[in-house]
């Protein structure tokens, strides 16, 4: 349950779905507009999820499998991830910085 750390408002599945794909590093609070930042906990998930897509992704194509497989296994993987993505999600008030200063 992804909450605003300042008015403690539910955020929508709209909401956190749109923060995922914005490259923004803050984004306001729909009901108090203060900013809210991805924890750097979630950051490191959110990279571990993407590379576990990735590898499945690929998986099929050692096996030698049909495209029709290929096809099947990577919608499965794309929203399978994307779910887990959006509700993982862990805001802050602070901004963590670069994911890789931190």
């Amino acid at each position: 349950m992804t909450r605003c750390t300042n008015c403690g408002t539910q955020w929508t599945f709209k909401e956190k779905l749109r923060k995922s794909f914005s490259f923004d590093r803050g984004m306001p609070c729909p009901q108090c507009g203060e900013a809210q930042y991805l924890t750097w906990r979630y950051r490191k998930k959110s990279i571990l999820i993407t590379f576990l897509m990735i590898l499945l992704f690929f998986l099929p194509s050692f096996f030698n499998a049909s495209w029709s497989i290929f096809l099947a296994i990577f919608t499965i993987t794309l929203a399978a991830g994307l779910f887990l993505q959006i509700h993982t999600f862990e805001l802050t008030d602070k901004d963590d910085g670069d994911f890789w200063n931190v």
